[in-house]
Formats: C-alpha cells, structure tokens, sequence
C-alpha cells in the first residue's frame, strides 16, 4: 500500500450504521483514529418536513470534524431542499446513500433501488450540486440483482457529475449482508474513475484491511459494524499499515472503561433515553467476558442511567479476578 492512501484526507473511516452512528459513538471512534466518521442514514423527506426526530440526527459535536453527514431518497427537489437545510450546519461532506438494501428504503426508490435507475442517481447527484458548495460523496452497492454489477457504470457517471469520493461495498441488494463481499468489484471501480474510492465490507482485523487496499487499489477503508463495542480497531489498523505492528488487544477492564465512557457520552446526548440504546453497545462491549451472559441480564432490567453506571463499575471489579 502506497503511505499516500494512509495519509489521504479522509484516514481510516465509520461507516454509517442505524441505530448506531450517534454523537457519543462518532466522538469514540475519532477517539480511536477513525479520520472520518458518518451519521446515520437521514431521511431527506423527513429533514424537508422538519420532523424532529429526523432532525436530531443532523446534531453533531465540533470535536467530531471532519464528518459527513449521510442522506436517501428518490426525488431531486426534495433531497436539493434537504441539502440547503443542511448546508449551514457546515458537515465537511454530505454523502447521498445509494446503497442500502433494506425494503422500507428500496420500496421509497431511495437507496440500493437507485442501482436500478442510474439516470436518477445522477439527477440526484446534480440537484446537490446545485444546492451547496460542500463537497458531495456517495456510497453504493456492486448492483440490485443476485447477478447485476452496475458499480462501475455509476461510479463513472457520479464521477461525471462531481462526486468527490465513493464507498464501494461489494455485495448486490439482493445478498443483503450476507455472503462474502466481492472486493474485486471494488478494484474495477478504482481501475475506472480517478476520484478516491473507500473500501467497504468483511474488514474486521488489520490484516483484512491491509489486503483490501492491497489487492483492489482503494485509497481508504471503511470499518462498519466491526467497531461497534470495539472503537480499538481503528488505531489498530492504522498501526498496523504504518508499521506493521500489532496494538494488544485491550483488557477486560480496559473495554469496560470504554463502554462506561461511551454511557456516559450517550446520557450527555440522549438522557434517560440513553439505557435502551445502549444496551446493544453494551452487549458488544462485554462479548466473551466471564459471567458477561448474567450482567447484561441485570443490565436489561434497568432504566435509570446512575443505576446502570453503577452496576457497570460492579462488573468491572469482577472481571479484574480473571485478567
């Protein structure tokens, strides 16, 4: 790998994940090396309409730059007047999602249905461009059906219309998240356009991301649902293609440090709401650790956040007898 792709603008990258790309998550992920981080998908429908729960996932800390914040839909009127709204929170990056297969999205003609329809794709594409001076990326998919590859074609076209980046993830719609992604279409669309390519998908060690940027060419990577409960994995890759060297794995108490931390960013964010949407965190978090299948039951029980917080530092003292 060439050290010019490690030291790109946008580093090692977060990907966009539901229910997941919160401010306390992105704050732990720059935290840990990620040199880009995403929101959550946002509906653009619901940013135009000003629906407040829509809204709120357009919150994002200063210390969280530099951060892209993602949109969907189908129609160019209304994601060109949802960009305008967004144009003044000053996101380095607006990215368009022309990728996700799931069947609430797809059914709207947003997402991963774009792949069908490219000369929308770029519609869409030029409406935001008309709209906002901040740069404009996208993330995509290999195609719709189990056989389509259509990645390279509107890659080519999104390049055409000022896209300044794509996330590639090489799987179809139709696999969903399963199956092994095909990181050669990935090297197709980098052999293709001259714009930067992130690499997407089945990255879940340092030596997986090395050989993604090895054998398909891309400038960067982008780790998803690898660094849920394991924000550790971003400066462990970008040690590792620096220097080919290993971080140590962190220790029991170490991760529940972490997921203390993470808590308590997540109640400054979200309040008493903080327990529910944590508890997957915190399932993550606590993945392999001794009596871990007891605590999380206890914790699942609770609502109050200094409750929670608590029987977190409890765990904590159990888990020092077996390190």
């Amino acid at each position: 790998m060439q050290l010019n792709k490690l030291h790109s603008q946008f580093g090692i990258v977060q990907a966009p994940l539901a229910g997941i790309s919160n401010t306390a998550f992105r704050l732990l992920c720059r935290e840990f090396g990620a040199g880009l981080v995403f929101t959550e998908m946002i509906s653009a429908d619901g940013i135009v309409q000003g629906n407040a729960r829509t809204l709120r996932y357009l919150h994002f800390d200063p210390q969280e730059h530099p951060i892209a914040i993602q949109i969907f839909g189908s129609k160019p009127d209304i994601i060109a007047r949802a960009v305008e709204k967004i144009d003044p929170l000053k996101p380095d990056y607006i990215d368009i999602n022309m990728g996700c297969p799931v069947h609430k999205v797809v059914k709207k003609g947003a997402g991963a249905a774009l792949l069908k329809n490219l000369a929308l794709a770029g519609e869409i594409v030029e409406a935001m461009r008309n709209s906002t001076d901040i740069p404009i990326t996208a993330k995509i998919r290999s195609g719709w059906g189990k056989h389509d590859r259509v990645a390279v074609e509107l890659s080519q076209l999104l390049e055409e219309k000022g896209i300044v980046a794509i996330t590639v993830h090489p799987r179809t719609q139709w696999q969903q998240f399963k199956e092994h992604a095909d990181w050669e279409v990935i090297r197709q669309v980098k052999a293709a356009v001259q714009i930067p390519i992130i690499g997407n998908g089945d990255i879940n060690t340092p030596e997986k991301a090395k050989r993604m940027l090895d054998t398909t060419g891309c400038d960067t990577v982008m780790i998803g649902r690898a660094a849920i409960g394991y924000p550790w994995i971003f400066n462990q890759i970008r040690t590792f293609l620096e220097s080919g060297k290993g971080l140590p794995t962190p220790s029991f108490s170490e991760r529940l440090d972490v997921c203390l931390k993470h808590f308590r960013l997540a109640v400054r964010e979200l309040g008493i709401n903080t327990v529910e949407s944590m508890r997957k965190h915190i399932v993550f978090y606590t993945r392999g650790m001794p009596r871990s299948t007891q605590f999380r039951a206890e914790i699942f029980r609770l609502l109050d956040p200094n409750t929670v917080e608590d029987r977190i530092n409890n765990y904590q003292q159990v888990v020092r007898m077996f390190e």
